[in-house]
């Protein structure tokens, strides 16, 4: 059974539950219209520049946002959408009931559904080699059919999206014919690099579409049927290269950053605004501040690590801020935790990082920028793939120190952080790159490369 759809507003839960017929605005292609443009040909879109025959009404634009349902990019992404609300745009966020409390504390529209299929890791998604998963496609389906219904006649100006839902995103804005921009939350992917294949991709799409039943894409046709190409590929929701990218790292953080073109703008990180609720003042006692959020688990390790971590940590002239991210249940509570020690269910992690010596943690690149941004070197103990590449690249560039889970004893972690905090090059290498991090300009240069690209699509 398909999953309710309903948009948060002030006040109001609306719902919607009939598909509503199809009104999709036209979308008229003029092929060589951008021989006088100054942008680069490779971010011209194919066929040639879109633009729209019915401009917006307003001089601001309508965008949807298609937000993965994750933590960290919720956060990588917030700051990104209230910079775009606060320039009088009209901002649908489009997530799941989890997070949709954060959004609407912005003052946007939210529209909630049931979390879509994931295709693949998040690390790793491009490929679409191997057996299409029906069920898969169905559910995404489902999922997109909701979407157009309560959008039906209200089609908006631009799709952003944050890449784990490029699926979900890219075919809708082949039914919508509207652009996109997409966030890369981690390293920008190589697709950004390159032109389009068209025969390859046509291969790969049949290849991927001989996989689905006939009654699956006979679906898939009618749902594509009002886009103005809808013989789309597979490829053009595994390998697109958009017109417009925007990767929430430095350039120089992203590995051959210097290959890609202006098709990708590196903003850097995107600092979500610190809340009411996230209050924590630094201690009176004057000691370097080091913050620990290690998840035993996630350490192959017994639930008594991070205590002993704690313990080992607390024997050092240090002022250790410990955030569990959950129950603190058989934790020492108030006089019975060292002086030096402080522990925290969630402690604010961009409120601790302005004043941290320190951060010792798993290394997800939201995390890593946001560390870099306060000038915080690190001990990096990766637990994925995709946190493991970003270890790499800050062990690569001297901004801190790595460790695999399996060597992340309490003493080699002891060892490790008193190593960083002496090591003079590693805090002039941090600070160099804090100082590009925050030129690169963050949420609000997001908000001025996607105004001018909209600005472009939709000159008259």
């Amino acid at each position: 059974m398909r999953g309710t759809l309903r948009r948060l507003t002030t006040g109001r839960d609306l719902i919607f539950s009939e598909l509503i017929p199809d009104q999709v605005i036209p979308v008229e292609i003029r092929p060589g219209a951008a021989g006088n443009d100054e942008r680069h040909p490779a971010q011209v879109p194919r066929g040639g520049v879109a633009f729209m025959t019915e401009t917006p009404s307003l001089s601001r634009y309508d965008i949807v946002v298609v937000s993965a349902p994750d933590e960290a990019r919720t956060r990588s992404m917030l700051p990104i959408v209230q910079e775009l609300h606060r320039r009088d745009h009209r901002i649908t966020y489009l997530t799941t009931q989890e997070f949709a409390a954060q959004a609407v504390a912005l003052g946007v529209d939210v529209l909630v559904h049931q979390p879509c299929p994931a295709y693949g890791p998040h690390a790793e998604p491009r490929e679409c080699a191997g057996r299409a998963d029906p069920s898969g496609v169905e559910d995404t389906l489902d999922c997109l059919e909701e979407i157009c219904a309560d959008f039906a006649d209200d089609v908006p100006d631009l799709v952003l999206y944050e890449t784990s839902n490029r699926i979900v995103a890219r075919l809708l804005t082949c039914r919508w014919n509207r652009p996109a921009v997409q966030i890369f939350p981690s390293f920008a992917w190589p697709d950004a690099l390159v032109h389009d294949d068209a025969p390859a991709r046509e291969a790969e799409a049949e290849v991927w579409r001989a996989d689905l039943p006939e009654y699956t894409r006979k679906r898939l046709a009618r749902f594509l049927s009002p886009a103005e190409h809808p013989s789309v590929s597979a490829g053009d929701f595994y390998t697109r290269a958009e017109p417009l990218s925007i990767a929430l790292l430095p350039r120089a953080f992203q590995a051959d950053g210097d290959l890609f073109d202006s098709r990708v703008a590196f903003v850097g990180p995107c600092i979500p605004e610190r809340r009411m609720d996230e209050r924590w003042s630094p201690p009176a006692n004057g000691l370097p501040i080091v913050f620990l959020a290690l998840d035993p688990e996630l350490c192959d390790a017994g639930p008594a690590f991070l205590q002993n971590v704690v313990d080992a940590l607390a024997g050092h002239p240090l002022h250790v801020v410990v955030t569990t991210d959950g129950d603190v249940d058989g934790w020492p509570q108030g006089k019975d935790l060292p002086p030096n020690v402080e522990v925290h269910v969630r402690a604010p992690r961009a409120v601790v990082l302005r004043w941290a010596a320190a951060y010792i943690c798993h290394p997800d690149l939201n995390s890593v920028m946001e560390s870099l941004y306060f000038n915080t070197p690190l001990v990096a103990v990766p637990r994925s793939d995709s946190e493991r590449a970003v270890a790499d690249r800050v062990a690569e560039l001297g901004l801190g120190v790595q460790l695999p889970p399996e060597a992340a004893a309490p003493e080699q972690l002891v060892d490790a952080l008193l190593t960083l905090l002496a090591d003079l090059d590693t805090r002039c290498r941090v600070r160099a790159l804090q100082r590009e991090a925050r030129r690169a300009g963050g949420a609000r240069r997001a908000a001025d490369e996607i105004e001018c690209y909209l600005e472009w699509i939709y000159e008259p």
